[in-house]
């Protein structure tokens, strides 16, 4: 499945906008980018409220879970 494949609705109002399939896949490589810093803002945040316990984390990236 192609990343077009994946956002249906964002590739059809892309097109509509008259940008081509290269270069929709570059602008849904940009929003993938921007994902994962909002992705790694959002758990620092809730890291910090207490909300999320970064010790789960760190056991589970080191294989100790």
């Amino acid at each position: 499945m192609s990343e077009l494949d994946r956002f249906p609705e964002l590739t059809e109002y892309l097109r509509g906008r008259g940008h081509s399939d290269a270069e929709i896949e570059l602008i849904l490589a940009e929003l993938h980018r921007k994902d994962e810093g909002v992705m790694i803002d959002s758990v620092m945040d809730s890291i910090d409220l207490g909300d999320f316990d970064i010790e789960e984390i760190i056991k589970a990236a080191l294989g100790e879970k």
